[in-house]
C-alpha cells in the first residue's frame, strides 16, 4: 500500500504524483476482454478452432500462418484479431491491432522469444498449474511474467495453482517494460483496470514488440490457452 504523508497539505496532490511510475496515468478503463470463449463464441469460434487444429501442422511450433481453406475469409490468427478489433472503439489502439493483424499474414512469433516459449510450455507440462488450462485469465498472467526470466523469477513464489498472490507480489526495481507488462498481467488475472487503451495505443508506452505480446495474452485471456495455441503446447 503507497504511504502518503502529504495527505490532507496543499501538496497532497504533487505527492501523488510523484509517487506514479513515469509515464503511466490514474487508470480509468482497461483492457476489453470478450466473454465469448470456445464453443459458447456467438459467431462460430468452434469452427475456425477445428480449422486451426487441422492447419496448424503446416508451421513451426510457436508461429502462425495462413490457413489454406478457401472457404476461411482469412487466418485464424486475423480472426481472433479481428474478433477484438471489433469490440474496440475507434483509436490509436484499434489502428496497432490492424497493423499486427496485417504482419499476421506472413507469419508471427506468438511468443517473446523461444526461451519464452520453452518457459512456458515447461509450465504447461509441470502440473503445478492446473489453472493455466481452466482459468484463461490467469494463464494469460503467466504467459506475460514468463516471458523474461529476470521478470518471473521475481513472479514464481507468488504463482499459485490457479492464481497470482498480486497482494504480496510488488515489483520493484524494475524498467518500464517489465513495469508495464506486470500490470496488465495483473489486469488479467485479476479483472481490475491497471492500463488504459489509449496507453496501449500509444508506441512511446508501448512499442511495437512489447504491444505484440500484450495483445496475445489478451487472446489468451478471451479465448482460453487451448484455443489459442497448438494443442502440445495447451497439455497441462
Amino acid at each position: 500500500m503507497t504511504v502518503r504523508f502529504m495527505k490532507g497539505t496543499s501538496i497532497a496532490e504533487l505527492e501523488r504524483e510523484m509517487q506514479q511510475v513515469p509515464g503511466f496515468r490514474p487508470r480509468k478503463s482497461g483492457i476489453i476482454r470478450s466473454r465469448q470463449t470456445g464453443e459458447t463464441a456467438g459467431i462460430g469460434s468452434c469452427r475456425y478452432v477445428n480449422v486451426w487444429r487441422a492447419e496448424k501442422e503446416q508451421g513451426v511450433n510457436g508461429h502462425l500462418y495462413t490457413a489454406a481453406d478457401e472457404e476461411m475469409p482469412s487466418a485464424f490468427y486475423q480472426i481472433l484479431l479481428r474478433l477484438l478489433a471489433e469490440e474496440l472503439p475507434g483509436s490509436a489502439l484499434t489502428v496497432r491491432v490492424g497493423k499486427l493483424q496485417e504482419e499476421g499474414e506472413k507469419g508471427i512469433m506468438f511468443f517473446k522469444s523461444e526461451e519464452h516459449r520453452r518457459r512456458f510450455r515447461a509450465l504447461m507440462h509441470c502440473g503445478l498449474y492446473p489453472g493455466l488450462v481452466t482459468e484463461s485469465g490467469f494463464a494469460a498472467a503467466v504467459f506475460l511474467l514468463s516471458s523474461e526470466e529476470r521478470l518471473w523469477e521475481k513472479a514464481g513464489p507468488f504463482v499459485q495453482e490457479r492464481t497470482i498472490d498480486f497482494i504480496r507480489f510488488r515489483l520493484r526495481g524494475a524498467d518500464l517494460d517489465s513495469y508495464a507488462t506486470f500490470c496488465v498481467a495483473k489486469e488479467l488475472c485479476t479483472g481490475k483496470p491497471y492500463v488504459s487503451l489509449s496507453e496501449l495505443g500509444d508506441p512511446e508506452l508501448f512499442h511495437d514488440g512489447l504491444l505484440h505480446l500484450i495483445i496475445h495474452a489478451v487472446l489468451i485471456s478471451r479465448h482460453g490457452v487451448g484455443t489459442v495455441l497448438n494443442e502440445e503446447e495447451a497439455e497441462c
